[in-house]
C-alpha cells in the first residue's frame, strides 16, 4: 500500500488538478494553448483561471510593462500616465487592479506663483517646470482667463487702439507689424467702423442733404454709393422718410369702403393692403356685396370666376356665398358621395365597391376611413385552409387569389409550418 506522501504526489500531478503560484505566473505570458501543453492542463482550464484573475490575454502585439512603468503607477494618476507612455486608460485600469496599486490622489493646490507663469511659456514646458501633469496646466489657465502663450501675440496698447479705423486694416498692420486678421478682429472687438482705402470724408454740408430727400437721389448728387448714404444716415440717427407713400385726398377718402379693396386699389393706382391700412385708420368697415335673388340664383351656374365678373364682386366673396348656400361648385372635377353608394362600403372589398360605383379604390378606402367603417374581409373557405403549407405561400397566393402576405399571416394563425422548398 503506498505511503501517504506518494499518493499526495500522485494527486498533485493530475491536470487541472490545483493551481501553483508558480502555474499562475505564467498565465498571460503566453498564449492559453501553449500555457495548457507546458503545463498539461487543458486549455479550457487554463483560460477560466486567467480570466477568474482577471489576467489579460497574451497578444503578441502588446507591449510589456517595464519596471519604471510600474514604479510610476504609483506617483502618476492614469490620464497622466496615458498622455506619457501612450497607453489606453483601460489597459491602465487594468494593471492597477493586478498589481494592487490605487491611483494616487488629485495634485498639489496651485500657489500665486504657480498662477502667474501660466501663458508664459508652453504648457508641457511648464508641466515639466513645475513638476505637475501637462493635462492640468491648460484647464488651470482657462479657467484663470489667461491665454495660451503664443510667441508672436503681444498685447495692444492705447494708442494702437486709437489708430483703429483711422486707415485701412491692410495699412495699419504693415504699420503697426501684426497681421491684417489680427488687426480686423481687434477692430470688430472694440465695434470701430471699417475704413475703405478710397473713402471720402463726410462734409457737414453732405450731411444737411441726409432724410431731406430719397436716399437715392442723396446718393447721385454726392456721386456715393446707396449702401453708404444709408449706413452715414442710420449713424446719425436721421430717419428717413416714406416718399412713395400715397398722398389721400378728400376724393378718394370717400370712396374707401364702396367697394371692395382690390376695386378700389385698382382705380387708385395703388397696393390693395395701402387701402387697407387707410380704410383701418379712418374707422371704415370693409364693403360687404349685398345680395339679391337674382345673383344666388347664377351661384353653381357657371364658375366662380366667371360669376364674381357677371356680378361685379370678388371670386372670395362668391365662393363664400355659395358655401353658405350649400351650393355645389360648378362642373367639378371630383363626384360626390350619395347615401347608397356610402352604404356599399364595407359590405365587400374595396376594388368591388370601385369597380361597381366607377370610382378609384383609392377614394373607395379613403371614404371608408372617413366614415370609420371597417374594411370587408374575404371569408376563407375549406378548400383555401387545405391548400395551406402545402406549397410556397406565394404559390399558394396565386392559386387563392389573395396575396402572399395574407397566405403567411393565416398559416401563422393556424400555426402551421413553413412549407419545404
Amino acid at each position: 500500500m503506498p505511503a501517504a506522501s506518494d499518493t499526495k504526489s500522485v494527486n498533485s500531478a493530475k491536470p487541472g488538478f490545483g493551481w501553483s503560484s508558480a502555474e499562475i505566473q505564467l498565465l498571460g505570458k503566453a498564449p492559453d494553448k501553449d500555457v495548457a501543453l507546458q503545463l498539461g492542463k487543458p486549455e479550457g482550464a487554463v483560460m477560466r483561471k486567467r480570466l477568474k484573475l482577471r489576467i489579460a490575454k497574451f497578444d503578441a502585439q502588446l507591449r510589456r510593462w517595464t519596471k519604471e512603468e510600474q514604479e510610476l503607477l504609483r506617483t502618476m494618476r492614469n490620464q497622466e500616465f496615458s498622455s506619457r507612455f501612450g497607453r489606453t486608460i483601460s489597459a491602465i485600469q487594468i494593471r492597477r487592479i493586478h498589481l494592487g496599486i490605487p491611483q494616487p490622489k488629485r495634485s498639489r493646490p496651485w500657489t500665486d506663483k504657480e498662477d502667474a507663469l501660466l501663458g508664459k511659456m508652453p504648457d508641457p514646458d511648464l508641466a515639466r517646470q513645475l513638476n505637475r501633469p501637462q493635462i492640468s496646466i491648460g484647464p488651470r489657465r482657462r479657467r484663470l482667463g489667461i491665454p495660451a502663450f503664443h510667441p508672436l501675440h503681444r498685447g495692444w496698447s492705447k494708442a494702437e487702439d486709437e489708430l483703429l479705423g483711422t486707415m485701412t486694416d491692410r495699412k495699419l498692420a504693415k504699420r503697426l507689424g501684426r497681421t491684417v486678421q489680427a488687426v480686423r478682429m481687434r477692430r470688430i472687438k472694440l465695434r470701430v467702423p471699417v475704413r475703405y482705402e478710397n473713402a471720402r470724408p463726410w462734409r457737414p454740408v453732405d450731411d444737411q442733404l441726409l432724410g431731406q430727400r430719397p436716399d437715392e437721389q442723396v446718393a447721385k448728387l454726392l456721386g456715393r454709393t446707396l449702401n453708404a448714404v444709408q449706413n452715414r444716415r442710420v449713424r446719425l440717427g436721421i430717419v428717413s422718410r416714406n416718399w412713395k407713400a400715397h398722398q389721400w385726398t378728400p376724393a378718394e377718402d370717400k370712396l374707401l369702403g364702396t367697394a371692395p379693396d382690390s376695386e378700389i386699389a385698382r382705380r387708385l393706382g395703388c397696393s390693395e393692403s395701402v387701402v387697407q391700412v387707410r380704410r383701418s385708420k379712418l374707422g371704415i368697415p370693409c364693403h360687404r356685396h349685398k345680395w339679391t335673388a337674382k345673383e344666388e340664383s347664377i351661384l353653381g351656374q357657371m364658375s366662380d370666376e366667371a360669376a364674381a365678373k357677371q356680378i361685379g364682386c370678388s371670386v372670395d366673396a362668391v365662393k363664400n356665398r355659395r358655401f353658405q348656400l350649400g351650393v355645389p361648385i360648378f362642373e367639378p372635377k371630383w363626384k360626390f358621395w350619395t347615401a347608397k353608394e356610402e352604404q356599399l362600403l364595407g359590405t365587400m372589398m374595396d376594388a368591388e365597391v370601385a369597380k361597381r360605383l366607377g370610382r378609384s379604390a383609392s377614394s373607395v378606402s379613403s371614404r371608408r376611413l372617413q366614415l370609420h367603417i371597417p374594411p370587408a374581409r374575404r371569408p376563407w373557405t375549406a378548400e383555401e385552409l387545405s391548400l395551406l403549407g402545402t406549397a410556397l405561400d406565394k404559390i399558394v397566393a396565386e392559386k387563392c387569389g389573395r396575396t402572399e402576405k395574407a397566405i403567411r399571416s393565416k398559416r401563422y394563425v393556424l400555426n402551421i409550418p413553413t412549407p419545404k422548398r
